[in-house]
Parts: structure tokens; sequence; C-alpha cells
């Protein structure tokens, strides 16, 4: 007998990480194509101002599960897991940091 695979959604809160954030929504993808094909990953832009925005929506081209929501003003940490909570839409939820200090 198979085991069940789940739909997994993987968010991450950014704010001002244009240095890490690519590096993460790969890295996700990477992981996540070994552990399911029902997956999807949301970047959560939260007002940057470093040019993480236009990276992400460049990003988008490459990554069809990337999904984005952009914040106008940033609305500190809690606010973007909130919508990341949210956006959600899989079986299963991961979340962690932009930044890259965790390893997917």
């Amino acid at each position: 007998m198979r085991p069940k695979t789940y739909s997994i959604s993987a968010f991450f809160p950014c704010y001002n990480d244009k240095g890490t954030i690519a590096t993460v929504v790969l890295e996700t993808k990477l992981t996540l194509e070994k552990l399911t094909d029902d997956y999807e990953i949301i970047v959560i832009d939260d007002g940057s101002t470093d040019g993480s925005r236009e990276l992400l929506l460049k990003l988008q081209h490459d990554v069809p599960q990337l999904k984005l929501i952009l914040h106008e003003n940033n609305q500190g940490y809690g606010g973007a897991l909130r919508s990341g909570f949210k956006a959600a839409s899989k079986e299963l939820i991961f979340y962690t940091d932009g930044d890259g200090q965790y390893a997917i």
C-alpha cells in the first residue's frame, strides 16, 4: 500500500530579503517536488524597499507555483503571518522566515 501524499503550502514573510528570498523559494521548490506534485509557495512581501518585490515578480515567471502577496505598507511579522495562513490552500502548511537562516 502506498502512503498518502499530501498537498503542501509553504510560505515566507519577506521584508527587505532581496539577498536571500530567491534562494529560499528555489530550495523550497526542489524540496517540495520530492514530496508531492501538489504544492504552492507563497511569499508575503511586507512593504520591502530593497528590490525584493521586483525580484519576486521576475521569479514568479520561472516558478509557476509561486504566489505573491504584496503589502503596500509594512504590517509587521504578525501581519505577514496572518496573510500567509489566509492564502494557504493546501492540506499541510509550512512556514519559516524568508532570510534563509533555516534550512528548508
